[in-house]
């Protein structure tokens, strides 16, 4: 077999294949915002689940977890890609994406917070920690409901790199 060599900045790319999630939040002032996150895992499973999210701390997602210590993590499908692909081209600073781009929703059952009708699934979080590593910020937050369609996880849509995706349910 015969291997490609990566760039040290490139070898994340080789464990990229997990499924991208939008981060729901809300702010303070009550507006609400969405941002694809391609690097969020699960950490823990006992009691509460616990994921590990790392977003840019530059971003309103990231800003609006700080302020209210809540957060959820939406599982877009694959029909959803040109959603992520909108939401990961405007900054929540600037604008309401839900507005802007016509983003149809439905409230969270634990938190207040808005989500994207259709997602596969979605987890609705309380902040527990918050590591900021330069200009990332790893979140770790504690499960307080789920809920997803019964073949979720067919549905998911998975980032690789630029603008490589694929689904297991079908070809992107």
């Amino acid at each position: 077999m015969e291997y490609k060599e990566y760039a040290l900045g490139d070898a994340y790319e080789l464990q990229n294949a997990g499924g991208i999630v939008l981060i729901c939040t809300r702010a303070n002032d009550g507006r609400f915002d969405l941002a694809p996150v391609a690097w969020c895992c699960p950490m823990d499973y006992d009691g509460a689940s616990k994921f590990l999210c790392v977003l840019d701390t530059g971003h309103k997602t990231y800003s609006d977890i700080i302020e209210t210590r809540e957060f959820a993590i939406a599982l877009p499908t694959a029909q959803q890609l040109d959603l992520i692909k909108k939401c990961g081209s405007k900054s929540g600073f600037m604008t309401d994406k839900y507005g802007e781009f016509g983003i149809e929703s439905f409230p969270g059952r634990k938190i207040s917070i808005k989500l994207p009708v259709e997602v596969a699934g979605w987890i609705e979080c309380k902040m527990i920690s918050v590591n900021p590593v330069g200009t990332s910020g790893v979140i770790t937050g504690e499960t307080l409901g789920a809920w997803a369609a019964p073949d979720f996880w067919k549905m998911r849509v998975h980032f690789v790199t630029g603008n490589t995706y694929f689904s297991p349910g079908e070809k992107l």
